[in-house]
């Protein structure tokens, strides 16, 4: 006569039940860190612009890179209506390592060396500039009206 309570048995029949919560377990935790991951590529890094930059500066522009190693923009729009120029030559941007042709919000000021990037109170870090988006123009406009951000 085989008994059916001993260890023996009652583990064979336990284990496939085990085994089954363990998977059903990794695959939630597998699932809720493919969720997190994606959830951070796409709220990752939010453009939040700088106020004592954009307040202090001359003007900002809306301006498209057009030649990094002289510093020259194409002037799409004046903010502060400062610059009335379609081109800008901007002593440190090369310091942005901006991407040619990439579409910027610029805050600028004009020194007696010429334009250059307003600095931010950043200290040792190269002068802000922030891609031209929907958000990025929408917190400009807010900050040139109110003074503040959102």
């Amino acid at each position: 006569m085989v008994r059916t309570d001993s260890p023996d048995i009652a583990s064979r029949r336990t284990m496939p039940h085990v085994r089954q919560w363990f998977a059903l377990a990794a695959s939630l935790v597998g699932l809720w860190v493919i969720g997190l991951g994606v959830l951070s590529l796409l709220t990752a890094n939010p453009v939040t612009l700088n106020r004592d930059q954009i307040l202090e500066a001359t003007d900002v522009l809306t301006a498209v890179v057009e030649d990094v190693e002289v510093g020259r923009v194409g002037v799409d729009k004046s903010w502060k209506n400062a610059v009335r120029d379609e081109q800008l030559t901007l002593i440190n941007l090369r310091e942005t390592k901006p991407a040619s042709r990439q579409r910027l919000l610029i805050p600028v000021t004009l020194t007696s060396k010429g334009w250059q990037i307003t600095p931010s109170k950043l200290p040792h870090e190269p002068p802000l500039v922030y891609p031209a988006t929907e958000e990025s123009e929408r917190q400009l406009r807010h900050l040139l009206k109110a003074g503040r951000l959102p």
